[in-house]
Order: structure tokens, then sequence, then C-alpha cells
């Protein structure tokens, strides 16, 4: 009895105060912007500036009509402290699901809105006008603008010097609602001695909610721009009430959720006498492949990777053919691309078919010529009137048999790999679902358990994929290391941590949030007080979770290179299981490829050949091994009274599954050395 205060004290770590970071989801997707590598500049960019935990939701969608299913539920904003809109969706006219996006303002949840988000949600009402507090209805073209901060006196500008971004979007003014308030303005030179003024940085008042909005943003070197960067971060600390010393730090939790959306809209069909053509381009967007400009669809592009200039692209009809006119759909109408149309036969001599490198109209151009055959098709784009890049919507060629054109199967095959949102990492939302009885029974058929104990479905696969390694805590929250790499895959962020809450004590769960949203390899765990100790090769980690939401909000290093990294190997025959004994020792079990050298908190190193079960407490010091000998054992389990028992897979007769080691501490079980077969 007078051992268990001690013991208790030794289980815990005091928690250290420190400032719960704030939750921003960051939406991005749409029309005419480089999104895919904005959305990281954005996320990486006030991370490192602020202690603020950004998760990114990104539509592939390139059009104007890029479609958030979150929105359509009222809810959508639960969880988060402040939204980020970086999205450019003028096409969606839907007043429901325009209602509720600004609703979880009006209900408090404060926002930034960057650039595009200006423009968005043309409803045909003031609605998402009002929101944002100024209305847009178009800019001019892409040259510096001067920023002003001296017309008005802010804390988000505070100590900020006045700036001239590269070439950028001058948005204008059409309504300044009352409840704006500017805090900077953009002075353009538009030649000719003309200069464009309009309100570039201010604040709004919706119903009593704070928004920060900025136009500024279009290219991806603005928003990579300190200046840019200060200026985000500070409006988005205001927006929260919390622009003070305590925030302007970096974040150091685990990292931000990234979702991506691939993009919507109706399929379409490629027509019977469609003519298959091989696209290729001298640069492309990640989301604006070569391929979308000929998908039969205006709401498509392909846009080259940046405002260089020349910029090509090329169509390779397989074999010559008779042709005398093309059509071309640029990105923009009020742009005027200037361009070269060639046609060749090996890709090697190339004949001008149309020279329109002094083209002064904006818009689609289209080109006839001499009928002639032609293999290939390259079109050359050399600058335009107005600034941005090559960018174009749809080509059309005109020729005997030449129908509408269409990628080749293999350019739409890579297209299709391209729209994977996971091909490179990530993992899909988590949510509750309901099977029926009937799918249930299916599920649980092959179960067994022992007599006196029965089986049932606490959650569904939408809710707890890939599940490598459970804890549970006291209040009955079940944790579910969840590892989309299984034990041989080794690609990085497929990894995170799910809490499941039964809410009405139905024995289901009712609830689930990403307690960790990224973490590589996750495996043994143990809930302790406030924090969930961590196994995930190649180090061992606690994440801390303050004020009991379900997600992390610090994460602290106890070991590292307690296993190893993907560099070397994927995380099968790792370190494993993680179980926490009565003695306040935390006990891993380490699998047969060991580890070179891993280092706990107190600086201690340690070397293991094989497996074995290693020790440590729980504020990662005290490192050593406690028994060695073992293969490949996923967990120990330990009784009240410190017997330590784990199965083991080595086959000397009888199976995989017969090995059963007792651990006492200090003992070698004898593997390899005494196996027969290993």
């Amino acid at each position: 009895m007078l051992m268990r205060p001690y013991l208790l004290l030794l289980a815990t770590v005091p928690a250290v105060a420190r400032e719960i970071p704030i939750r921003a989801l960051l939406v991005c997707g749409g029309c005419c912007h480089d999104y895919a590598k904005q959305c990281v500049i954005l996320r990486d960019g006030i991370q490192a500036r602020a202690n603020v935990q950004v998760d990114v939701v990104r539509s592939e969608d390139n059009g104007t009509k890029p479609w958030f299913p979150m929105y359509e539920n009222k809810d959508w904003a639960k969880g988060y402290d402040v939204i980020i809109h970086d999205e450019c969706a003028a096409g969606i006219t839907e007043v429901p699901y325009v209602q509720n996006i600004v609703d979880a303002h009006k209900n408090g949840v404060p926002a930034v809105n960057l650039h595009c988000a200006m423009h968005c949600y043309r409803t045909g009402t003031d609605l998402w006008f009002q929101y944002i507090g100024i209305q847009s209805s178009g800019h001019g073209p892409q040259k510096p603008i001067a920023i002003d901060f001296s017309a008005a006196s802010n804390p988000i500008t505070e100590g900020m010097a006045n700036w001239t971004t590269i070439g950028e979007e001058l948005y204008n003014n059409v309504k300044v609602f009352e409840t704006a308030k500017p805090i900077a303005l953009g002075n353009q030179d538009q030649g000719d001695g003309k200069v464009e003024s309009s309100v570039v940085a201010w604040t709004n008042d919706y119903h009593g909610t704070r928004i920060f909005n900025t136009t500024l943003g279009h290219n991806n070197e603005t928003v990579a721009d300190e200046r840019y960067m200060k200026l985000v971060v500070r409006g988005l600390l205001w927006s929260c009430n919390k622009l003070d010393a305590k925030y302007l730090e970096p974040y150091a939790g685990p990292a931000g959720r990234m979702e991506i959306i691939p993009a919507g809209g109706p399929k379409v069909d490629t027509p019977k006498d469609a003519t298959h053509v091989q696209v290729t381009a001298s640069s492309t967007q990640e989301d604006n492949k070569p391929a979308k400009a000929v998908d039969a669809s205006k709401d498509s592009r392909w846009c080259a990777e940046n405002g260089s200039f020349p910029q090509w692209l090329q169509l390779d009809f397989g074999e010559a053919k008779a042709m005398s006119a093309v059509k071309i759909a640029w990105e923009s109408d009020n742009n005027a691309y200037r361009h070269t149309i060639l046609g060749s036969n090996d890709g090697k001599e190339w004949t001008t078919l149309s020279d329109a490198q002094k083209n002064d109209k904006g818009g689609d151009t289209a080109c006839q010529f001499p009928e002639a055959k032609y293999k290939m098709i390259k079109i050359v784009c050399t600058g335009t009137s107005q600034g941005g890049w090559a960018c174009i919507r749809e080509v059309s060629v005109q020729g005997n048999g030449i129908g509408p054109l269409t990628a080749t199967a293999k350019v739409e095959e890579e297209k299709k790999k391209d729209n994977d949102p996971y091909k490179k990492g990530g993992n899909i939302r988590p949510y509750i679902s309901r099977l029926s009885p009937e799918q249930e029974a299916e599920v649980l058929k092959d179960v067994q358990v022992a007599d006196g104990f029965e089986a049932s479905l606490f959650a569904t696969p939408s809710a707890a994929n890939y599940p490598v390694f459970l804890a549970a805590s006291p209040s009955g929250d079940v944790y579910v290391a969840s590892d989309g790499n299984g034990s041989l895959g080794r690609e990085p962020n497929r990894g995170r941590i799910l809490r499941l809450r039964d809410v009405d004590n139905d024995g289901r769960a009712d609830e689930v949030t990403e307690f960790v949203k990224n973490v590589d390899s996750p495996r043994g765990m143990v809930w302790d007080h406030d924090r969930l100790y961590v196994v995930h090769p190649p180090d061992v980690s606690c994440y801390i979770d303050y004020n009991g939401d379900g997600q992390a909000d610090e994460e602290q290093t106890l070991i590292k290179g307690i296993a190893f990294g993907f560099a070397d190997r994927p995380a099968d025959h790792t370190t494993n299981g993680l179980t926490m004994g009565i003695d306040g020792w935390l006990y891993i079990a380490g699998g047969d490829f060991g580890f070179k050298d891993a280092v706990g908190t107190d600086g201690k190193h340690l070397q293991h050949r094989g497996g074995g079960v290693m020790r440590f407490r729980p504020d990662g010091s005290k490192l050593e091994i406690f028994s060695d000998g073992t293969r490949n054992i996923m967990e120990v389990a330990i009784s009240p009274l410190m017997e330590i028992f784990a199965r083991d897979n080595t086959n000397d007769g009888g199976g995989w599954d017969v090995r059963f080691h007792h651990f006492t501490g200090m003992e070698d079980h004898g593997y390899p050395r005494l196996y027969m077969n290993f």
C-alpha cells in the first residue's frame, strides 16, 4: 500500500504549461492559381512564424466550380479556431451552399480571406461580399503594386514598412461595406501616366466575428515573400484576438492534415469520331497537365509551370494528317497571347503555320493556313499583353479526317494516376458509419473468442482504417495506430493516430478525431494522464493533449534511433509494442533487426542486435535492455506482479505461433543461436 503513491508519481510526467496552438483550416483550389504549391507555402510559412497548426483541404478541380463536400454540412468548421479561405470559385452560385459557409463565420469562427476568395460565390446577392466586407468584380494586368500602410493605423500592420510587389493583380473595389476598415492601399502604374488605386488589405466586422482580407497573393513568389507572410500571419492572429508575443512563436506540434479532393464534375465521354493525340509541354503545373488542353472542357486547362517565356504545347497525331486550321481557347478573355503555330513530321524540322507574336487582341484565337500534312503541331507562346502565364483551355485542329481531339490512352492513364489524391501519401478523412446487421454478421463470422466473451463491432474501416495497435484511456477512449504502409511499405505521410469515443455508451464508436494527423509507422502506444506514448520507428515520442479535445497539442521526442527509418528499411521486424508496468517503466518489444544507436533524453546511448525487451522511464531517460534473445515479438503483456509474457514467431516445429516467452529480466532466450530454424 505504501508503494502506490510512489508508483503513480513515477508513471506520470507533469504537463508543462504552454499556449495551446491555434487550429486553422486552409481551404484552397479552383481556377487560375498554383494551389498545389501555394498551399504548402502557406501552411509551412504560417507554422514557422506562429503557434498555429494548419490543416489543408485542397481541391484538384482547376475550373471555377471547385466543390468542397464539407461545406454541405452546417458544422463544417467544427474543431477549428480560424478558417483560411484561398479558393477560387466564382462559378458556384448555390445559395444554400454559400449560406452554410458564411453561417459558420456569422456564428463566431474567425476567417482569413486571400486573393481570389474575394471573387468567389457570385450568387447574384451580397451574401458573400457582406462577409468579405468589400465587393470586387475583376482585376487589371499583372504589374508591380506599391503597398502603402500609412493610410490607417492597425495592430496587424504595426511596424510594417511600405513595399512594392512583383507583377501582381490589383483587384478593383466595387463596393466598400460600412463594416470594413481598410488597412493598406495598393497603387499600380497602368502606363501613360495612369495609376490605379485600390484597398488591398482590410478587416471586416461580420456580425461580431473578426475577418481579415487581402487581395494580394496571385503568384508563388509573392506568397513566399517574408513581407506577405508577415501580413497574413498577423492578420490571422488578429482575427483570433491572439496577436501577441505568446503566439508569434513557431508551431512545434505534429504536422497538420493534408486532404486532396479529386477534380469532380460530369464525365465527358470520348466522341466516336475523336482523334487521339499525345500531348506534351515545355513545363506544367501539377494540377494543370497538358492532357487538359484536349479534354473537351473549357473549365480545365494546361498551364505552364511559371511565367517565363517561351512555353509550348505539342500535339502528336501518330501519323501525318491533312490539316488547315487551329483554334485555341486561351485562359483569359482579357489577355492577348502572343504565339506561333508550327508543324512538323519528324520533330526536328518545323514549318511556321501562323505567326501571331504581335497579337494585341484578348481571348481566343484561330488561324488558317494552306492545307498540308503534318504529324505534329506545336503552339509556342512567346508572351502576353497583361502578364500571366501560358495557359490553354482547349485546342482544336481542322482537317480531313480529324475529329475532336482527345489525349491518348497512355496519357489518360497517367492523368488518372496524377488525380489519385493518395498516390504520394496522406489518408482519407475519418468518419463514423454504420453497417447493417447482416454486414456486421459477415464481418464477425470468423472471429472466435473464449467462453464467457462475446465479439461486437466497435468501429468500421471509415473511422479507423489500417489499424496496427490499440491503446485505451481510463475514460474509455480508444486510440488507434493507423498505418497505410502496413509492414512493408516505406512511403512517408501514410500514418496517423485516431481517437475513437463511445459517447452514448452503447459499445460503438460515435466520434472520431485525428489525434495525431501525420506520424510515420505508428506502433505501440500507452495512454497516461494527458498524453499518449508512441513507438514510431525510428523514434519514441509522447503526444500531449492539454485541453482534452482529442487532438495532440504538442509532440515531445523521448528516444531517437530505437529502430531503423525508411532510409534503411520498412517497418517490418521493427521495434513494436509498448507497455507500462506497475513499476512505472515503459517496456518496448523489439524485433530482430534491432537498432544501432538509440539515444534517450538523458543522453544515454544503447545498441541492440536482434530481438528482445527494452525499457525506459516516462521522461525518456535510463534506456536499457531488459531481456535478450527473441526473434520478432510484437508486444509484451505485464501482470500486476510484473511477470512479463510474449508470443514469438519462430518455427522449430509446430508452426510459427507456438513460441511463448516468460520474461523475468536479464535472461537470454537464445534466438538465433539455440534454434534450428531462423
